[in-house]
């Protein structure tokens, strides 16, 4: 029966070590050609990490990660996800934008431990203080603007907090940020930050509207672990009871 027992638990756990070990995220929607790596990407694709997320012109990427986060990818950029870890303990989040714009919805990575979020580009690394959405558009320089929560820019001028509603300019990487009002951008930034605005994102997860589903993180976490539990009872009724009619069988 010990076997079996074994046997059960290793079936009924191996799934969940193989998704974990898998953490990435979804093309929740796209517009337009965009490529991971060198193949086209689809709607619906799954994105192991670490991996690189291409647009073309006139492009659209959401990718959903497995943390709640969410990320829109603007045309004619190219993001590179460095690593990305969670629900097995190590939890991290870093991310490279080498060009064009994205749009930044943070997730449970960041609410259980901010310090494991990294959003990089040439000109700043982008953490955050709390959960948060904000937009970055590369048009060298770079336009950075906050839409909730506080995000910290940091470079080798050292670092300056990102308040929520505010809009800012990072001409380099030894520059400090500079506010700047919404009609002195560029067109270009201007073009940019405003699709991202425009786009259809969640609240940051661990915010005061954070809610994926109608419920928490915590609570979503227990229920799973309920669910496996009341799995792995039946798994081990069925064993014993199978071990059962194994001993109650007459032998001739």
């Amino acid at each position: 029966m010990f076997r079996r027992f074994v046997a059960a638990v290793l079936a009924l756990t191996l799934p969940f070590a193989a998704f974990a070990q898998t953490a990435g995220a979804v093309v929740e929607s796209l517009r337009g050609v965009a490529q991971v790596g060198n193949a086209e990407l689809k709607q619906g694709q799954r994105l192991a990490t670490p991996t690189a997320v291409s647009t073309q012109a006139g492009a659209q990427a959401f990718l959903q990660f497995d943390d709640g986060m969410q990320i829109v990818l603007s045309e004619n950029s190219l993001l590179r996800i460095v690593d990305f870890r969670y629900g097995a303990g190590g939890d991290r989040a870093v991310f490279e934008l080498l060009r064009g714009s994205a749009r930044v919805v943070t997730g449970r990575v960041a609410a259980n431990d901010a310090s494991q979020f990294f959003f990089r580009t040439p000109q700043a690394e982008f953490k955050v203080e709390e959960a948060s959405d904000f937009s970055v558009a590369l048009v060298n320089p770079a336009y950075v603007t906050v839409h909730r929560g506080r995000v910290v820019a940091g470079n080798g001028q050292g670092t300056m907090p990102l308040n929520a509603g505010s809009t800012s300019v990072i001409a380099s990487g030894n520059s400090t940020p500079a506010a700047i009002a919404a009609n002195a951008l560029p067109a270009n930034a201007s073009s940019q930050l405003n699709a991202l605005a425009a786009a259809s994102v969640s609240a940051p997860y661990g915010g005061s509207l954070a809610g994926f589903g109608g419920v928490g993180g915590a609570a979503q976490e227990v229920h799973q672990w309920v669910i496996l539990g009341l799995i792995a009872a039946a798994v081990i009724v069925v064993v014993a009871a199978q071990d059962g009619d194994s001993q109650a069988t007459p032998q001739h």
